[in-house]
């Protein structure tokens, strides 16, 4: 069984990186400091834009194709 201190050295790494960014207090992501995005390159705001339309268009897809198939279970009943 592996613990925390025989994890590989990524592990540790990730975890250090996930508590230092979650509140202990609420098990939540700690909010920015100042909401300052200008500290984020833009491409990497540019990426992540980009994903989240991708999101949003997956999700009304798989939303629209949910509607038809509860309609169309509907009208068969």
């Amino acid at each position: 069984m592996k613990t925390r201190e025989t994890a590989s050295a990524g592990y540790r790494l990730v975890l250090e990186a996930h508590l230092t960014a979650v509140d202990p207090a609420h098990q939540r992501p700690a909010a920015p400091d100042d909401g300052d995005s200008s500290r984020i390159p833009a491409d990497a705001q540019a990426a992540f834009a980009d994903h989240r339309a991708r999101t949003r268009e997956t999700a009304s897809v798989i939303q629209d194709a949910a509607i038809r198939r509860a309609r169309a279970e509907r009208a068969v009943a």
